[in-house]
């Protein structure tokens, strides 16, 4: 009896340890960690790095260089502009909650209140997109209010300040300001990393790849300079001849002379106005040098170098002005691979949005669903994707007529087509 009362002792234990071994595999967790960590003995480590493990001190620079750059700020500045397209707030009421005018009047009340210095959501968004398209992310914290009182504000986060720490499976935010880390409360800061390598939660700047491009694009723009200005003005070549010296005159003396008078000379040449003529004995020739602009090389390096320049922020040549095709097929493409970029860019902003949404929704006691969509850029030729359209359509209702569909699987893809464009 004691014996089998030990090995049912040891059963039962056994029994736990499966069970135990089963709610630890249903609730597993990745064995891969972030770059930079070991998995379990980072807590309270150092911070994960930027990708390439570059120092942080590079995202000020990619600021200096978008305000100081031109072309870096062109692109900058278009590339928000063109993410900054329509929204579209699709919502899911539910039976007992506010109805679909009533959800959106809340949403768009919450829209103006955030942010109200800055120009509520749209000036908030126009932040986002400058620091996503100079730092390579964005961030932002929502404030939460009062009970039932939703969001009070939402913030834009400097992410140059912004580090990560793996703590267990699990990567935190904390914010470096003079030295000081505060943690980042994870449920109601949002991060989003354009380009992410791997589990690097940074993303990657576009600038990355250009300090050194510009630095040359830079000089080169300073050399031209100096060169146009010095061969395209015309000059006076001014020849002084001192002539022998007399016999009875020491040769340093003699070479004393001469500077003076050259002295003496530029002097006189420096004052003059432009109205006013030399006049001089006859050991003074003046000619005249004139100005051929001849710089062309210059030209041509400087277009290898700026085309470096437009494909390393990802833009296309004909939306900073620059045109190498003379048909309007070659513009109209460049646009169409732009509109892409836009697209999936913004769906990932739409994500981030959905769920603030839905906290506003979640903290006001507002029992509904909603999806935002962000609209693309409208086509060049707005005709030609009119027909385009109404060919799809017209082709979706001959395979409904057909029965080569169901009625539910139209309905699926003119929504699918609506929600991406």
């Amino acid at each position: 009896m004691k014996a089998r009362g030990w090995a049912g002792w040891w059963g039962w234990l056994w029994r736990q340890a499966l069970r135990r071994k089963k709610r630890d595999l249903s609730r597993a967790t990745p064995v891969a960690v972030s770059e930079g960590g070991d998995g379990w003995n980072s807590l309270g480590g150092d911070f994960l790095p930027l990708p390439g493990r570059m120092p942080f001190e590079s995202l000020r620079l990619y600021r200096h260089l978008r305000d100081s750059v031109p072309d870096l700020s062109d692109a900058v500045w278009t590339w928000k502009r063109l993410c900054q397209t329509e929204r579209r707030i699709f919502v899911e009421p539910q039976a007992e909650g506010l109805s679909r005018e009533e959800v959106l009047q809340h949403l768009s009340e919450f829209e103006g209140r955030i942010h109200g210095r800055g120009g509520g959501l749209a000036g908030l968004l126009d932040l986002f997109y400058a620091s996503l398209f100079t730092f390579g992310a964005a961030a932002l914290e929502v404030v939460p209010g009062g009970a039932r009182g939703g969001i009070h504000d939402v913030v834009p986060v400097d992410v140059w300040t912004v580090r990560f720490r793996q703590e267990g499976h699990d990567l935190r935010p904390w914010q470096v300001v003079a030295g000081r880390e505060t943690a980042l409360p994870p449920d109601f800061f949002f991060y989003l990393g354009l380009d992410r390598d791997g589990t690097n939660p940074y993303g990657r700047s576009m600038m990355a790849a250009l300090p050194g491009l510009v630095r040359i694009q830079q000089d080169l723009l300073s050399d031209m300079a100096r060169a146009t200005r010095n061969a395209g003005w015309n000059k006076l070549h001014v020849r002084y001849h001192p002539g022998d010296p007399p016999e009875d005159e020491e040769s340093s003396v003699y070479e004393e002379r001469v500077r003076n008078h050259l002295q003496k000379l530029s002097e006189h040449l420096k004052s003059t106005a432009i109205d006013q003529n030399l006049i001089t004995l006859d050991n003074v020739s003046v000619d005249v040098l004139s100005g051929n602009q001849r710089n062309q090389v210059f030209y041509e390096n400087h277009k290898a170098v700026e085309e470096q320049v437009i494909t390393g922020m990802h833009m296309m040549p004909v939306l900073l002005g620059r045109n190498y095709g003379s048909t309007e097929t070659y513009g109209t493409a460049q646009f169409e691979v732009v509109n892409r970029q836009v697209q999936t860019v913004n769906r990932q902003v739409a994500d981030m949005l959905t769920r603030i949404y839905s906290l506003e929704l979640a903290l006001a006691g507002v029992d509904a669903q909603v999806r935002v969509s962000l609209e693309g850029n409208r086509t060049v030729d707005v005709l030609r994707s009119a027909q385009a359209n109404h060919v799809e359509t017209e082709t979706l209702l001959k395979l409904l007529d057909r029965g080569l569909i169901t009625e539910d699987d139209a309905k699926e893809s003119l929504l699918e087509k609506e929600r991406w464009g």
